[in-house]
């Protein structure tokens, strides 16, 4: 699923937003775009649980982007996983 996140400024929120997704689900990965205050995540958390974990991180999710739930898992290419 893809969010765009509100006041997105630097590494710490990015920090303080991966801890909150992995308290979820440590098999979650995350990527972030700064620049489009974007965060990319893949696991197994619905789109309820990584809007409430973002929001006991301290931020707020502006819109959803995309909300399909992709399972970084159960991926067949590699060029997959690199894709934003």
């Amino acid at each position: 699923m893809k969010l765009r996140l509100q006041a997105l400024r630097d590494r710490d929120d990015m920090r303080r937003i991966t801890h909150s997704l992995l308290q979820v689900d440590i098999g979650s990965r995350i990527n972030f775009d700064l620049e489009a205050q974007l965060v990319r995540i893949e696991g197994r958390l619905t789109l309820g649980d990584a809007l409430a974990a973002i929001a006991r991180g301290g931020f707020e999710v502006a819109s959803v982007v995309d909300a399909a739930i992709v399972d970084a898992a159960f991926r067949t290419k590699r060029s997959e996983v690199l894709a934003f």
